[in-house]
């Protein structure tokens, strides 16, 4: 006797398999990255970047986060590239599952949307789009399970508002997630000697510091505490890399010195 069993088809239109994944890729690789979503024939769908390509070495990651094996490996890198405009169905399929927090056993390929069927919960609902998926440090983070900024400034102050505080503050993080959630920017703005990024609910925090001592080490400035935007983090990576451009041209100077001095003397 055949087995009948009752299962649940969900649609997916290409634009919004597009959209989860633009969401997830970005979050994961650290760029913005624009998707299309689209059949190949009635049993084959891919994503592909609408504009630029994937390296192998992210095609890698991908592979990677989703525990993928050597088939979908082999699938999904080029054979005579080092980079692919798209991605293997058997990847694109593992990332969508993770971004819809579902599993599903069929799929069915229009040209207009993909269809998915399995054993789902009544009333399933997909998850909105998510904005607030950061991968960083290696770990994916998702910031709506974070702290407010509001009442991680009122817990900090509560304390000292020390550099020993915030880690206190952020041993969950640690335990959790392998990071804490936080990193030094060493360079004055010309009005503090320094800030720290904090990831908060709302997205990331910049506190600033002035003061230094060898037991608490930084001493955070309360009013200094705001959200950073695109435009300013532009600024941050910006003055970075020409700090950091500057003092590489300067080190190699002082190395060719160095090397020049001790071949004079035969050191």
């Amino acid at each position: 006797m055949t087995e009948i069993q009752k299962m649940t088809a969900l649609r997916l239109s290409w634009d919004a398999v597009s959209r989860y994944f633009e969401a997830l890729l970005s979050a994961l690789l650290g760029r913005a990255i624009v998707c299309n979503s689209r059949s190949m024939d009635d049993s084959y769908w891919s994503v592909a970047a609408s504009s630029g390509t994937f390296t192998n070495l992210e095609i890698i990651k991908l592979a990677q986060f989703v525990n993928g094996d050597d088939e979908m490996l082999i699938e999904a890198l080029p054979s005579d590239s080092d980079t692919s405009r798209s991605l293997g169905m058997e990847l694109c399929r593992a990332l969508l599952k993770y971004a819809l927090k579902l599993d599903w056993t069929t799929e069915f390929v229009s040209d207009d949307s993909l269809y998915i069927l399995g054993h789902f919960p009544e009333n399933v609902q997909l998850p909105a789009i998510d904005r607030n998926i950061l991968y960083v440090d290696s770990k994916v983070i998702d910031c709506s399970k974070l702290i407010p900024m509001n009442t991680f400034v009122e817990k900090l102050f509560e304390a000292c508002g020390t550099f020993t505080d915030l880690t206190d503050l952020c041993e969950e993080y640690q335990a959790e997630y392998g990071t804490p959630l936080y990193w030094m920017y060493p360079f004055t703005d010309g009005r503090y000697n320094g800030c720290y990024f904090v990831l908060v609910r709302e997205g990331i925090m910049v506190i600033s510091y002035d003061e230094i001592d060898g037991i608490n080490h930084e001493s955070f400035e309360k009013e200094s505490a705001r959200l950073c935007d695109a435009a300013e983090m532009r600024c941050f990576l910006n003055d970075w890399k020409q700090r950091s451009e500057e003092m590489t041209e300067t080190l190699s100077h002082l190395l060719c010195f160095l090397e020049r001095k001790e071949a004079l003397h035969g050191v």
